[in-house]
């Protein structure tokens, strides 16, 4: 039987190659696991990143949202402080109408009936006011006076009962009745006519200005 000697060099060259081949194999091996780690961190990052994504798009919508609905509420806000606003331009505008026409209607010779119609109010409110004085306006005092005191005679007043003085309110026209011992009052007055129906005129004007508004 032959047998074959193996020479040191040759030695040497087989674990050479022996090294080789565990090193490729070794580096092919490590290669695939970095591969592998990297795709997962990959993944991974990839994952985290549309994570983060999503939150800041959602966080952004959200902002977005608020940022619009706080918008609309300012814009509701301001409608509605501008829809007030208007409201009370034209509910000025009409009482500045009213006036004028009020004005108009105590120059008139109608004005007097009007007056005589209040007395007779008066009379049937005036129950146990026997000292009296009767607060009317500057016009009135001048130029009715002497129909003011016919009526309070009538009602049986006596000269000592009453007086008739200028009122420093402006009361417009009609007159205000106090009891000069019982501290009772009443208001005749057209300013009070006016402050007691103003909820009404408003109203009335209002509902006409939103029934304006739907037609358009």
């Amino acid at each position: 039987m032959e047998v074959t000697m193996v020479t040191i060099e040759q030695k040497v060259l087989l674990f050479s190659k022996l090294i080789d081949q565990l090193m490729n194999t070794q580096f092919k091996e490590g290669l695939t696991n970095l591969e592998e780690e990297y795709s997962g961190k990959l993944e991974k990052n990839k994952k985290d990143t549309d994570l983060e994504v999503k939150k800041i798009i959602n966080s952004a919508n959200k902002k977005r949202d608020l940022e619009i609905s706080r918008a609309y509420s300012s814009l509701k806000i301001n409608e509605k402080r501008e829809y007030m606003l208007a409201k009370e331009k034209c509910f000025n505008k009409l009482m500045d109408r009213l006036k004028a026409h009020i004005d108009e209607f105590i120059k008139s010779d109608i004005y007097k009936d009007y007056l005589l119609k209040l007395v007779n109010e008066f009379s049937l409110e005036k129950k146990h006011m026997n000292n009296i004085t009767m607060y009317v306006t500057d016009n009135d005092y001048n130029k009715y006076f002497d129909i003011f005191n016919k009526a309070l005679k009538d009602l049986g007043y006596n000269d000592d009962d009453y007086k008739i003085a200028v009122t420093k309110d402006k009361i417009i026209g009609g007159f205000v009745v106090e009891d000069n011992i019982e501290k009772l009052r009443i208001d005749l007055s057209i300013k009070s006519l006016l402050d007691d129906n103003k909820p009404y005129i408003m109203q009335i004007l209002f509902e006409a200005l939103e029934e304006g508004g739907n037609n358009e």
